[in-house]
This record gives structure tokens, sequence and C-alpha cells, in this order.
């Protein structure tokens, strides 16, 4: 029921961001019509690409037409390509998930980690050192990070390729400079809740049965202290999606983030609607499955049974 409650709440949020990225995207300045048609073009042939776009069409028709391409892939297509919205974006999406995912998993892996670090090791030198590094990486710019990375990986060393998105070896980059910020964020995060849980009581009596230090911290005092992580996790997965704008200009990836680039650049107006849209929903989803992670970590949270 739980589940069901929050995708009925979700239908007028999204119907609102509907609303919003419609109205919005049709107040963008500049004439898709005139950039497709080129400065050479007549009013007459400007006019006939404006009625062949929907253009000319009220702003309530073209808002229908705009909800109606949700459930007929044929209704939206690109300006720039004449191509189906939903196939532009099918052919980029695996990537800046595979990038999105990748940040996150290496965030969660090494935040935990140096957290754990630095909760074991209080007031000595590693303790120093990652707490400046994790100040670094909250506070530097992905797309410093990102010139930084090719800069000293790309072009210094030359162990990675700068751009680009055809081997394995391509992500690396990324995912690294995706990375960094929730590696940092979710490192301070767990090392205030393990600090704040080492002298609990349950604890002392994970102790009192023998169990090892390393087991004790692993398996009960760190589950508690990732309930946090992981509400902070999905809005970093949030952020990583909407930020793959930046992160995939940086190193020529060819994903949603540029896609979206190219079509604010070409006043492409269906494919800045849909990928917003799209972006929306994923956020919708994500704080969905945020909720239910954290129910699962935190028996507290979970709702009563009602007979």
């Amino acid at each position: 029921m739980f589940v069901v409650r929050r995708l009925i709440a979700a239908v007028p949020v999204l119907v609102i961001v509907s609303v919003l990225v419609f109205w919005f995207v049709d107040l963008i300045p500049g004439d898709p019509a005139q950039m497709l048609a080129g400065t050479m073009a007549t009013d007459a042939e400007v006019a006939a690409i404006r009625e062949f776009l929907g253009l000319d069409r009220p702003l309530g028709t073209r808002y229908v037409m705009f909800l109606r391409g949700l459930v007929d892939p044929d209704l939206a297509k690109s300006f720039r390509t004449g191509r189906p919205v939903a196939l532009e974006i099918a052919e980029r999406m695996p990537t800046t998930v595979v990038i999105a995912v990748g940040g996150l998993l290496v965030g969660l892996i090494v935040g935990a980690l140096s957290g754990v670090a630095c909760a074991l090791r209080q007031g000595t030198l590693t303790d120093t050192v990652i707490t400046v590094l994790t100040l670094a990486g909250i506070s530097m710019p992905i797309y410093w990070l990102g010139l930084l990375c090719i800069w000293l990986f790309a072009v210094h060393l030359g162990w990675l390729p700068a751009a680009g998105a055809s081997t394995p070896a391509h992500f690396v980059l990324p995912i690294l400079a995706v990375a960094t910020r929730p590696a940092a964020t979710f490192s301070r995060l767990v090392t205030a809740n393990l600090l704040e849980v080492m002298g609990k009581d349950y604890l002392d009596t994970a102790r009192s049965k023998g169990l090892s230090e390393m087991r004790v911290i692993l398996v009960h005092a760190l589950r508690n202290s990732l309930i946090a992580a992981v509400s902070v996790a999905g809005v970093q997965f949030g952020a990583m999606l909407g930020g793959s704008v930046i992160n995939e200009t940086v190193f020529g990836v060819p994903g949603i983030g540029r896609l979206l680039v190219q079509a604010v650049g070409s006043s492409d107006y269906p494919i800045i609607q849909y990928c917003i849209l799209m972006f929306a929903v994923f956020f919708v989803v994500i704080n969905l499955a945020t909720d239910l992670l954290t129910m699962w970590l935190d028996p507290r949270t979970r709702q009563p049974v009602t007979r």
C-alpha cells in the first residue's frame, strides 16, 4: 500500500512538472522554424515550416499533443533530426545511466570506507588527510575536476582517453569525476553517524557476545550509519542524472546531457521537454526506492500492520 500511495501522490506532481516544462520551454527566445529554415529563407518558407512543426497552433493544443506524445512516440519527433524523441533518448540513455550508476557505486564504496577509517582513527594523520580530501571533493566544481582529470590522466600520463564513449576506458574519467562529490558527502555522513553510535548499548552487547571489533563496526554500527547515507544517495543519484549536462559536455560523452545541450542550442523543443520530464520521473522513482531501502535498513520507519 505504501508504494501505491506514493505512486498516486506522484501523479499530480508529474502533471504540474509537465505543465511547467512545456510552458517555460515555449518561452525560450528564438524561433525553431527560423533556425531550421536558415537565414536565407523567405517568410513563406518559415511559415510553412512553422505549420509543419505545429508551432502555429494554440498553446493548449500543443500541450495536448505533448501529452499524447508520451503514449504515441510517433507524435513526438525532434525538430532538428525528424526522428522520434523516444529513439533519440533510448540511444543515449545507457551511456548516461552507466556513468551515473558507476559514479554512485564508487562514491558509496569510497565514502563508506573512508568514513569508517575516519571514525576509527579520530585525530590521527589518516583522519586529517581524509577530511582535507573530502572538503576538497565537496567544494570543487565538477567541470574543473573534469578538466584536471583530463590534464592528468589523458594529457600528462596518457593512461586514459580524454573524450568519447566507445570503449570501457572512456567511462573511467567521467565516473571518477562524478563520484568525487558523493564520495566526500558519504564519508562525512558515515563518520558523523559512526561516532554517534559507537557508544550505544547494542554495540556493547555485540562485543560481549565475543564478536570482533571489525564485525561489530561493519555489521552492526555501519548499518545504522548508512541510513542517512542512503537518503542522501537518492538525492545524489538524481543530481548525477541532472548534472550529466556538465559532465558529458566536458568529456564529450554522447549521453542525455549532451543531447539536451544540443537541443537547447537548436531550439529543439520536443527533446528539451521530454528530457526534462524524464528526469522528473527519475527523481520520483529514485525517491521511492530510497524510502523503501530506508525502511528496510531502519525497522522503526516501517508502518505497523493493521488488522
